[in-house]
């Protein structure tokens, strides 16, 4: 988890932050530049939190719904940054999935997070996290976010896309180039214009 952490981060810098979409995200939202990236870094950060419950992580068990359980943990997590924060806890619900589900996320019958996975989250974040899901009935949760979402769209999809960029691109570097589709066509973009941003371009693209 750390190393895809930190793959992603470093896209997030030196292809949006580095070239002050701090500043666009800023504008969207109302709040200072600097705190506008900060939000978008905690946001990368907390995307896959939901994967540290410990039934995942003991069992070794597919991660089912965890951008819902991510979703929880952030809203409470960035709710200190008001709507700014809201906007990026939408967008990590959002990160793999759209709103239409064939089956609703199901309240996890231990909703301890592993310690090991938040101690990593809290000393690169610099925030206290919730030691457990903290649950919210998932129709209450779709409902509030897509109020948020209806209000602020255009915010939402600017945190949404680097998140998802970051992500796929850090998988693919994680995968040796053999992620998703997104990742794979990420890394042949960044060959194309020379970013070896990560020091992962495999030699056989």
């Amino acid at each position: 988890m750390e190393d895809h952490i930190r793959r992603g981060l470093e896209l997030l810098e030196r292809l949006y932050l580095e070239r002050n979409y701090d500043s666009f995200l800023g504008r969207l939202t109302g709040v200072e530049p600097e705190v506008a990236g900060n939000i978008l870094r905690k946001a990368y950060v907390l995307h896959d939190v939901g994967k540290c419950l410990e039934v995942f992580q003991k069992r070794r068990a597919k991660f089912g719904f965890h951008w819902f359980y991510s979703y929880l943990v952030a809203r409470t997590t960035l709710g200190r940054f008001g709507e700014t924060g809201e906007i990026a806890s939408v967008a990590i619900l959002l990160h793999h999935h759209d709103w239409i589900l064939r089956k609703s996320p199901p309240k996890p019958e231990n909703s301890k997070l592993c310690k090991g996975c938040l101690h990593l989250l809290e000393n690169i974040t610099m925030e206290k996290l919730s030691r457990e899901i903290p649950w919210v009935e998932p129709q209450a949760a779709y409902s509030e976010a897509e109020s948020v979402f209806r209000k602020n769209t255009r915010a939402v999809y600017a945190f949404l896309l680097p998140i998802v960029l970051a992500d796929n691109y850090a998988a693919a570097c994680n995968r040796d180039g053999a992620g998703s589709m997104l990742g794979k066509e990420i890394l042949e973009t960044l060959e194309v214009r020379g970013w070896d941003l990560a020091g992962c371009l495999p030699s056989r693209l």
